[in-house]
Protein backbone atom coordinates (compact mmCIF):
# COMPACT_ATOMS: atom_id res chain seq x y z
CA UNK A 1 0.00 0.00 0.00
CA UNK A 2 1.58 3.00 -1.29
CA UNK A 3 2.61 6.14 1.75
CA UNK A 4 0.39 8.92 1.63
CA UNK A 5 2.00 12.69 2.32
CA UNK A 6 0.51 14.54 5.18
CA UNK A 7 -0.57 17.57 4.51
CA UNK A 8 -1.56 21.16 6.37
CA UNK A 9 -3.82 23.78 5.91
CA UNK A 10 -4.61 21.93 2.68
CA UNK A 11 -1.11 22.47 1.49
CA UNK A 12 0.86 20.15 0.08
CA UNK A 13 4.71 19.21 -0.34
CA UNK A 14 7.75 19.94 1.89
CA UNK A 15 6.57 23.38 3.15
CA UNK A 16 3.31 22.23 4.50
CA UNK A 17 5.22 19.37 6.46
CA UNK A 18 7.21 22.23 8.10
CA UNK A 19 4.13 24.46 9.22
CA UNK A 20 3.22 24.83 13.00
CA UNK A 21 -0.21 26.07 14.21
CA UNK A 22 0.54 28.49 16.26
CA UNK A 23 -2.41 30.83 16.75
CA UNK A 24 -5.73 30.63 18.14
CA UNK A 25 -7.57 31.57 14.69
CA UNK A 26 -5.58 29.12 12.52
CA UNK A 27 -6.39 26.49 15.52
CA UNK A 28 -9.98 27.38 15.56
CA UNK A 29 -9.96 26.43 11.98
CA UNK A 30 -8.31 23.34 12.76
CA UNK A 31 -10.68 22.34 15.58
CA UNK A 32 -13.88 22.76 13.30
CA UNK A 33 -12.11 20.78 10.88
CA UNK A 34 -11.32 18.04 12.84
CA UNK A 35 -14.91 18.66 14.78
CA UNK A 36 -16.79 17.33 11.75
CA UNK A 37 -14.78 14.19 11.47
CA UNK A 38 -16.11 10.43 13.88
CA UNK A 39 -12.94 9.33 14.04
CA UNK A 40 -9.27 11.48 14.64
CA UNK A 41 -6.38 10.51 15.88
CA UNK A 42 -3.91 12.43 18.09
CA UNK A 43 -0.42 12.25 19.97
CA UNK A 44 2.10 14.31 21.88
CA UNK A 45 5.88 14.79 22.09
CA UNK A 46 7.34 15.98 25.65
CA UNK A 47 10.80 16.26 27.69
CA UNK A 48 10.50 15.21 31.07
CA UNK A 49 14.78 14.18 32.02
CA UNK A 50 14.77 17.01 34.23
CA UNK A 51 11.25 17.92 35.94
CA UNK A 52 8.55 15.70 37.15
CA UNK A 53 5.40 16.54 35.18
CA UNK A 54 5.97 16.18 31.26
CA UNK A 55 6.57 19.10 29.49
CA UNK A 56 4.64 19.10 26.27
CA UNK A 57 6.24 20.43 23.21
CA UNK A 58 3.54 19.32 19.98
CA UNK A 59 0.46 17.76 19.91
CA UNK A 60 -0.34 16.36 16.51
CA UNK A 61 -3.42 15.73 15.49
CA UNK A 62 -4.73 13.78 12.14
CA UNK A 63 -8.16 12.76 10.58
CA UNK A 64 -8.42 10.52 8.25
CA UNK A 65 -6.50 12.39 4.95
CA UNK A 66 -4.84 15.26 6.58
CA UNK A 67 -2.46 15.21 9.28
CA UNK A 68 -1.29 19.57 11.82
CA UNK A 69 1.22 19.90 14.17
CA UNK A 70 -0.17 22.24 17.15
CA UNK A 71 2.11 24.05 19.37
CA UNK A 72 1.19 24.08 22.80
CA UNK A 73 4.37 26.75 23.18
CA UNK A 74 3.08 29.47 21.55
CA UNK A 75 -0.95 29.33 22.50
CA UNK A 76 -2.61 29.35 25.82
CA UNK A 77 -4.93 26.92 27.49
CA UNK A 78 -7.55 29.54 26.28
CA UNK A 79 -6.71 29.59 22.86
CA UNK A 80 -6.58 25.72 22.61
CA UNK A 81 -10.30 25.19 23.89
CA UNK A 82 -11.35 24.51 21.11
CA UNK A 83 -9.07 21.58 20.61
CA UNK A 84 -9.38 20.29 23.97
CA UNK A 85 -13.61 20.52 23.70
CA UNK A 86 -12.77 18.40 20.27
CA UNK A 87 -10.58 15.72 22.00
CA UNK A 88 -13.71 15.48 25.02
CA UNK A 89 -16.29 15.18 22.55
CA UNK A 90 -17.70 12.37 23.31
CA UNK A 91 -19.54 11.87 19.27
CA UNK A 92 -15.75 11.34 18.38
CA UNK A 93 -13.95 8.88 18.41
CA UNK A 94 -9.92 9.46 19.44
CA UNK A 95 -7.09 6.97 18.01
CA UNK A 96 -3.74 6.77 19.66
CA UNK A 97 -0.93 4.73 20.35
CA UNK A 98 0.25 3.89 23.47
CA UNK A 99 -2.44 6.66 24.78
CA UNK A 100 -1.34 6.72 28.69
CA UNK A 101 2.00 9.40 28.49
CA UNK A 102 -0.28 11.03 26.30
CA UNK A 103 -3.30 11.67 28.74
CA UNK A 104 -1.01 12.46 31.04
CA UNK A 105 0.22 15.35 29.58
CA UNK A 106 -3.23 16.13 28.40
CA UNK A 107 -4.18 15.91 31.77
CA UNK A 108 -1.22 17.57 33.85
CA UNK A 109 -1.13 20.68 30.70
CA UNK A 110 -4.98 21.27 30.67
CA UNK A 111 -6.92 19.36 33.14
CA UNK A 112 -8.89 16.70 30.34
CA UNK A 113 -8.39 13.58 29.01
CA UNK A 114 -9.03 12.57 25.64
CA UNK A 115 -12.43 10.57 25.45
CA UNK A 116 -13.69 8.37 23.96
CA UNK A 117 -10.40 6.91 22.75
CA UNK A 118 -9.40 3.82 21.41
CA UNK A 119 -5.47 2.68 22.11
CA UNK A 120 -4.12 0.94 18.97
CA UNK A 121 -1.30 -0.92 21.25
CA UNK A 122 -4.68 -1.88 23.26
CA UNK A 123 -6.64 -2.95 20.10
CA UNK A 124 -3.26 -4.77 18.41
CA UNK A 125 -2.93 -6.57 21.88
CA UNK A 126 -6.42 -7.77 21.44
CA UNK A 127 -6.45 -9.00 17.67
CA UNK A 128 -3.02 -11.55 17.64
CA UNK A 129 0.02 -8.65 16.98
CA UNK A 130 1.32 -9.23 20.01
CA UNK A 131 1.50 -7.58 23.87
CA UNK A 132 3.14 -3.61 23.97
CA UNK A 133 3.77 -3.80 20.45
CA UNK A 134 5.37 -0.49 18.71
CA UNK A 135 3.59 1.48 16.31
CA UNK A 136 6.62 0.94 13.55
CA UNK A 137 6.29 -2.56 13.77
CA UNK A 138 2.60 -2.21 13.66
CA UNK A 139 2.05 0.11 10.92
CA UNK A 140 4.02 -2.19 8.79
CA UNK A 141 2.53 -5.56 10.04
CA UNK A 142 -0.82 -3.66 9.02
CA UNK A 143 -0.44 -1.43 5.94
CA UNK A 144 2.56 -2.22 4.63
CA UNK A 145 3.85 1.36 6.11
CA UNK A 146 7.40 1.64 6.66
CA UNK A 147 8.40 4.94 9.28
CA UNK A 148 11.37 6.74 9.66
CA UNK A 149 13.52 5.94 12.44
CA UNK A 150 15.18 8.76 14.67
CA UNK A 151 14.47 11.47 17.10
CA UNK A 152 13.45 9.18 19.78
CA UNK A 153 15.27 11.80 22.26
CA UNK A 154 14.77 14.98 20.80
CA UNK A 155 14.65 18.21 22.61
CA UNK A 156 10.74 19.01 21.53
CA UNK A 157 10.77 22.46 22.94
CA UNK A 158 12.82 23.85 20.34
CA UNK A 159 12.04 26.34 18.12
CA UNK A 160 12.33 26.88 15.19
CA UNK A 161 10.97 23.17 15.15
CA UNK A 162 13.08 21.53 11.85
CA UNK A 163 11.73 19.81 9.47
CA UNK A 164 13.00 16.10 9.59
CA UNK A 165 11.53 16.66 13.62
CA UNK A 166 8.08 18.01 11.80
CA UNK A 167 8.11 14.80 9.10
CA UNK A 168 9.07 12.66 12.15
CA UNK A 169 5.75 13.80 14.70
CA UNK A 170 3.38 13.87 11.92
CA UNK A 171 4.45 9.97 10.77
CA UNK A 172 3.11 9.31 14.39
CA UNK A 173 -0.54 9.86 13.51
CA UNK A 174 -0.72 10.64 9.75
CA UNK A 175 -2.00 7.38 9.70
CA UNK A 176 -3.80 6.20 12.67
CA UNK A 177 -7.39 6.21 11.46
CA UNK A 178 -6.22 4.05 8.65
CA UNK A 179 -5.14 1.56 11.51
CA UNK A 180 -8.08 1.84 13.68
CA UNK A 181 -10.45 0.94 10.64
CA UNK A 182 -8.34 -2.23 10.37
CA UNK A 183 -8.44 -2.98 14.20
CA UNK A 184 -11.50 -2.17 14.83
CA UNK A 185 -12.86 -4.40 11.90
CA UNK A 186 -11.09 -7.15 13.19
CA UNK A 187 -11.91 -6.18 16.98
CA UNK A 188 -15.48 -6.81 15.70
CA UNK A 189 -15.28 -9.79 14.02
CA UNK A 190 -13.91 -11.13 17.70
CA UNK A 191 -16.25 -9.43 19.44
CA UNK A 192 -13.93 -7.24 21.40
CA UNK A 193 -14.49 -4.20 20.49
CA UNK A 194 -15.74 -3.16 23.90
CA UNK A 195 -12.96 -4.44 25.89
CA UNK A 196 -10.21 -2.87 23.88
CA UNK A 197 -12.48 0.42 24.33
CA UNK A 198 -12.51 -0.59 28.14
CA UNK A 199 -8.96 -0.85 28.60
CA UNK A 200 -8.24 1.99 26.67
CA UNK A 201 -10.12 4.22 29.13
CA UNK A 202 -8.46 2.71 32.30
CA UNK A 203 -5.55 3.63 30.71
CA UNK A 204 -7.15 7.15 30.50
CA UNK A 205 -8.04 7.60 34.12
CA UNK A 206 -6.97 10.54 35.76
CA UNK A 207 -6.35 8.79 38.64
CA UNK A 208 -3.47 7.15 36.72
CA UNK A 209 -1.76 10.30 36.94
CA UNK A 210 -1.91 11.48 40.35
CA UNK A 211 -0.95 8.31 42.29
CA UNK A 212 -2.07 8.57 45.89
CA UNK A 213 1.28 8.18 48.03
CA UNK A 214 -0.39 5.59 50.34
CA UNK A 215 -0.26 3.65 47.34
CA UNK A 216 2.97 4.11 46.42
CA UNK A 217 3.76 3.07 49.64
CA UNK A 218 2.21 -0.09 49.44
CA UNK A 219 3.61 -0.84 45.94
CA UNK A 220 6.80 -0.35 47.45
CA UNK A 221 6.75 -2.93 51.02
CA UNK A 222 5.68 -6.00 48.81
CA UNK A 223 9.40 -6.07 47.91
CA UNK A 224 10.53 -5.90 52.06
CA UNK A 225 9.06 -7.53 54.77
CA UNK A 226 8.65 -4.23 57.10
CA UNK A 227 6.56 -4.19 60.44
CA UNK A 228 4.18 -1.99 61.07
CA UNK A 229 5.88 0.79 62.45
CA UNK A 230 8.43 0.69 59.66
CA UNK A 231 5.64 1.00 56.83
CA UNK A 232 4.13 3.66 58.92
CA UNK A 233 7.27 5.74 58.62
CA UNK A 234 7.75 4.85 54.80
CA UNK A 235 4.11 6.09 54.32
CA UNK A 236 5.20 9.93 55.78
CA UNK A 237 8.33 9.92 53.95
CA UNK A 238 6.89 8.98 50.49
CA UNK A 239 3.71 11.57 51.22
CA UNK A 240 6.73 14.11 51.97
CA UNK A 241 8.67 13.44 48.78
CA UNK A 242 5.61 13.20 46.71
CA UNK A 243 4.85 16.68 47.58
CA UNK A 244 8.05 18.28 47.41
CA UNK A 245 8.64 17.08 43.60
CA UNK A 246 5.35 17.67 42.63
CA UNK A 247 6.06 21.54 44.34
CA UNK A 248 9.49 21.80 43.03
CA UNK A 249 8.51 20.24 39.30
CA UNK A 250 11.65 17.27 39.75
CA UNK A 251 12.25 14.26 39.14
CA UNK A 252 11.16 11.68 42.42
CA UNK A 253 15.23 9.97 42.18
CA UNK A 254 16.74 13.54 42.43
CA UNK A 255 15.26 13.61 46.03
CA UNK A 256 15.58 9.90 46.56
CA UNK A 257 15.24 6.47 45.40
CA UNK A 258 12.85 4.17 46.46
CA UNK A 259 15.08 1.77 48.56
CA UNK A 260 16.37 5.00 50.26
CA UNK A 261 13.00 5.37 51.57
CA UNK A 262 12.96 1.48 52.61
CA UNK A 263 15.90 2.17 54.30
CA UNK A 264 14.63 5.52 56.51
CA UNK A 265 11.75 4.06 57.25
CA UNK A 266 13.98 1.52 58.91
CA UNK A 267 16.47 3.38 60.50
CA UNK A 268 14.45 6.19 61.18
CA UNK A 269 17.36 8.77 61.43
CA UNK A 270 16.58 12.05 64.12
CA UNK A 271 19.32 14.56 62.75
CA UNK A 272 20.42 16.02 60.08
CA UNK A 273 24.06 14.57 60.73
CA UNK A 274 22.21 11.36 60.29
CA UNK A 275 20.55 11.86 57.40
CA UNK A 276 23.51 12.86 55.67
CA UNK A 277 24.90 9.27 56.20
CA UNK A 278 22.67 7.96 53.49
CA UNK A 279 23.79 7.40 50.14
CA UNK A 280 21.14 7.82 47.27
CA UNK A 281 19.53 11.04 49.03
CA UNK A 282 19.99 13.91 46.28
CA UNK A 283 22.66 16.33 46.10
CA UNK A 284 20.27 19.02 46.63
CA UNK A 285 18.32 17.30 49.61
CA UNK A 286 18.59 20.56 51.81
CA UNK A 287 17.37 22.94 48.71
CA UNK A 288 14.26 20.78 48.94
CA UNK A 289 13.79 20.59 53.10
CA UNK A 290 15.77 18.27 54.46
CA UNK A 291 14.38 19.51 58.14
CA UNK A 292 10.88 18.09 56.49
CA UNK A 293 11.82 14.72 55.87
CA UNK A 294 12.86 14.40 59.48
CA UNK A 295 9.45 15.67 60.48
CA UNK A 296 7.66 12.84 57.99
CA UNK A 297 9.94 10.76 60.36
CA UNK A 298 9.08 11.92 63.50
CA UNK A 299 5.46 12.02 62.60
CA UNK A 300 5.79 8.28 61.40
CA UNK A 301 7.89 7.08 64.54
CA UNK A 302 4.72 9.49 66.50
CA UNK A 303 1.55 7.57 65.74
CA UNK A 304 0.48 4.57 68.44
CA UNK A 305 0.89 1.15 67.85
CA UNK A 306 -2.47 0.86 68.06
CA UNK A 307 -3.62 3.37 64.52
CA UNK A 308 -0.84 1.78 62.74
CA UNK A 309 -1.29 0.08 59.25
CA UNK A 310 0.38 -3.54 58.70
CA UNK A 311 2.16 -3.91 55.19
CA UNK A 312 0.66 -5.49 52.66
CA UNK A 313 2.12 -9.05 52.19
CA UNK A 314 2.61 -11.75 49.33
CA UNK A 315 0.88 -14.70 49.57
CA UNK A 316 3.42 -17.23 50.88
CA UNK A 317 2.47 -20.70 49.05
CA UNK A 318 2.80 -23.90 50.82
CA UNK A 319 4.57 -26.87 49.72
CA UNK A 320 1.05 -28.11 47.65
CA UNK A 321 0.12 -25.10 46.25
CA UNK A 322 3.70 -23.82 44.49
CA UNK A 323 3.51 -26.55 41.96
CA UNK A 324 -0.24 -26.24 41.67
CA UNK A 325 -0.12 -22.61 40.48
CA UNK A 326 2.88 -23.45 38.39
CA UNK A 327 0.45 -25.91 36.54
CA UNK A 328 -2.10 -23.09 36.45
CA UNK A 329 -0.79 -20.65 35.36
CA UNK A 330 0.58 -22.76 32.07
CA UNK A 331 -3.03 -23.58 31.35
CA UNK A 332 -3.77 -20.03 31.49
CA UNK A 333 -1.17 -19.00 29.69
CA UNK A 334 -2.49 -22.11 26.67
CA UNK A 335 -5.54 -20.42 26.67
CA UNK A 336 -4.14 -17.11 26.12
CA UNK A 337 -2.28 -17.71 23.48
CA UNK A 338 -4.71 -19.42 21.40
CA UNK A 339 -7.23 -16.54 21.99
CA UNK A 340 -4.48 -14.29 20.93
CA UNK A 341 -4.47 -12.28 24.25
CA UNK A 342 -1.97 -11.30 25.97
CA UNK A 343 -1.76 -12.80 29.81
CA UNK A 344 -2.24 -9.62 31.51
CA UNK A 345 -5.16 -8.63 29.82
CA UNK A 346 -7.03 -12.01 31.37
CA UNK A 347 -6.07 -12.08 34.95
CA UNK A 348 -3.77 -10.18 37.43
CA UNK A 349 -0.82 -11.88 38.69
CA UNK A 350 -1.88 -11.55 42.07
CA UNK A 351 -5.26 -12.76 41.32
CA UNK A 352 -3.58 -16.79 40.70
CA UNK A 353 -3.53 -17.90 44.45
CA UNK A 354 -7.50 -16.73 44.80
CA UNK A 355 -8.28 -18.26 42.05
CA UNK A 356 -6.25 -21.70 43.16
CA UNK A 357 -8.08 -21.15 46.80
CA UNK A 358 -11.36 -20.17 45.74
CA UNK A 359 -12.50 -23.72 45.39
CA UNK A 360 -14.97 -22.37 42.13
CA UNK A 361 -17.27 -25.09 40.93
CA UNK A 362 -19.42 -22.93 38.68
CA UNK A 363 -18.78 -19.62 35.94
CA UNK A 364 -21.35 -18.31 38.33
CA UNK A 365 -19.12 -18.57 41.10
CA UNK A 366 -16.13 -17.12 39.50
CA UNK A 367 -17.36 -14.14 38.22
CA UNK A 368 -19.11 -13.06 41.83
CA UNK A 369 -15.18 -13.03 42.90
CA UNK A 370 -14.74 -10.83 40.58
CA UNK A 371 -10.94 -12.26 39.52
CA UNK A 372 -11.44 -11.69 36.19
CA UNK A 373 -12.73 -9.38 34.04
CA UNK A 374 -16.24 -9.70 32.32
CA UNK A 375 -14.74 -9.76 28.82
CA UNK A 376 -12.11 -12.66 30.30
CA UNK A 377 -14.58 -14.19 32.22
CA UNK A 378 -16.61 -14.69 29.04
CA UNK A 379 -13.46 -16.11 26.87
CA UNK A 380 -11.78 -18.37 29.39
CA UNK A 381 -14.47 -19.06 32.41
CA UNK A 382 -15.85 -22.12 31.55
CA UNK A 383 -12.36 -23.79 31.07
CA UNK A 384 -11.06 -22.63 33.59
CA UNK A 385 -13.32 -23.41 36.34
CA UNK A 386 -13.29 -27.12 34.09
CA UNK A 387 -9.64 -26.74 34.75
CA UNK A 388 -9.94 -25.91 38.61
CA UNK A 389 -12.35 -29.08 39.12
CA UNK A 390 -10.47 -31.79 37.17
CA UNK A 391 -12.23 -31.92 34.46
CA UNK A 392 -9.40 -30.84 31.78
CA UNK A 393 -5.89 -31.49 31.96
CA UNK A 394 -2.40 -30.40 30.24
CA UNK A 395 -0.30 -32.77 28.49
CA UNK A 396 2.54 -32.76 26.12
CA UNK A 397 2.47 -34.02 23.05
CA UNK A 398 4.94 -33.37 20.01
CA UNK A 399 6.80 -31.00 22.19
CA UNK A 400 3.56 -28.57 22.73
CA UNK A 401 1.49 -28.40 25.32
CA UNK A 402 -1.86 -29.18 24.91
CA UNK A 403 -5.16 -29.37 26.72
CA UNK A 404 -7.57 -32.21 26.61
CA UNK A 405 -10.49 -33.33 28.91
CA UNK A 406 -10.43 -35.30 31.81
CA UNK A 407 -12.46 -38.84 31.73
CA UNK A 408 -14.67 -39.26 34.67
CA UNK A 409 -13.40 -41.96 37.52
Amino acid sequence: MAQRTAVSDGASGAGARKKLIQSAKELEKLAETLAAQPVIAFDTEFLRERTFFPQLGLIQVADRERAWLVDPLALSKSDLQPLLDTLTDPKILKVAHAVEQDQECLYNGYGIVATPVLDTAVAAALTGYGDQVGLSNLLRKLLNIRLAKGHTRTDWLKRPLPASMAAYALADVEHLVEAADTLLADLDRRGRRKWALQVSEDLSNPARHSPDPEDIARQMALSRRLDAQEFTVLREVVQWREERVRKADVPRRWLAEDQVLIKLASARPTTLEELSHFRGLGSRMRDFGAEGLLKAIRRGVGIPPEKRIHPPRRVELDAEESPALAVLKCFVGLLAGEHEVPVRYLIDSEAYVRLLRGRFRSVAELRKAGLLSPHALDLLGEEIVAFLNGKRGLKLTGGKALRYEMEDG
